[in-house]
């Protein structure tokens, strides 16, 4: 059962202060749609204050000058993970946690440059430590299967033959991103999805039921796909749910979107759009 709470407790600030972790920030476009980033540098300032480190120049920072509500998740070697919410504040070129962000050596020895701002969020939310179940991975992951199977869907799709191979990889990771009732992306892990044919993902909710079940019929989501190697890709769309009575026994997220993440040129890649290098500020 995932928990909640309205302050960052002494165990999750030690905790995120390590920068060998994956941290994802969810921004929400004009167009409604979560629009996640891989952000390392997640830390907690203190006990209300959630801070991260800029590397580089992306839509995420162009989004949040029109919508500052976010969500934020922190995935650990050990397998341990944080999610929450989080409202953007203020954005700083220098201070303390510039100067100790620059002073770590994967940012003060990086061969590109370190970080350039700090930006500033209070916390909404934040869940309890929590691990990723490899047992109810699996299971679900079975699941998904079989309920991708029975779907009619079209053979050919949007979704790049990379994306799904991260899908259906063991080691690929997996994670939705929606926008909750109070206009707040909400981001957690999925490793159960498995593609379904066309432009469709499939979600068994055995895997964190309780996270599963707050996603809305049509709710805009973002479906962020990355390995261990951290190559990844973004895809955005839409979820419709299966449902016995009244419970939700799979999301079926349709894709509209395939935005690809990496640098040095993120971009686009359905609908296509001219690509340009976002390295700097």
């Amino acid at each position: 059962m995932t928990e909640f709470q309205n302050k960052f407790d002494k165990e999750c600030i030690e905790a995120f202060k390590p920068d060998s972790k994956i941290g994802l920030i969810s921004t929400i476009s004009p167009e409604g749609y979560p629009h996640v980033a891989l952000i390392s540098s997640i830390g907690a300032k203190d006990e209300e204050t959630l801070i991260w480190g800029q590397f580089s120049q992306g839509l995420s920072k162009k989004y949040l000058a029109t919508n500052t509500k976010t969500g934020w998740l922190v995935l650990f070697a050990d397998m341990n993970w944080y999610t929450g919410k989080a409202e953007w504040q203020s954005v700083l070129r220098g201070g303390p946690e510039y100067d100790e962000y620059n002073s770590h050596p994967m940012f003060r020895y990086n061969s590109y440059f370190g970080i350039a701002r700090v930006h500033y969020s209070r916390l909404v939310d934040s869940s309890k430590k929590q691990k990723l179940p490899m047992l109810g991975i699996g299971i679900s992951s079975v699941q998904s299967v079989l309920i991708a199977k029975k779907l009619k869907a079209a053979p050919e799709g949007i979704i790049p033959e990379f994306t799904k191979k991260i899908a259906n990889k063991i080691d690929g990771l997996e994670f939705i991103a929606y926008v909750d009732t109070d206009g707040y992306p909400r981001i957690f892990p999925a490793l159960q999805g498995r593609p379904a044919g066309g432009n469709k993902l499939v979600f068994s909710t055995g895997l964190y039921p309780e996270l599963c079940q707050g996603v809305p019929e049509g709710a805009k989501a973002c479906i962020y796909l990355t390995g261990l190697d951290l190559a990844g890709q973004m895809l955005q769309g839409t979820f419709s749910l299966q449902k016995k009575g009244n419970k939700t026994t799979a999301l079926i997220f349709n894709a509209d979107k395939v935005y690809n993440p990496m640098l040095p040129v993120p971009g686009y890649i359905y609908p296509q759009e001219p690509l340009k290098a976002t390295f700097g500020e």
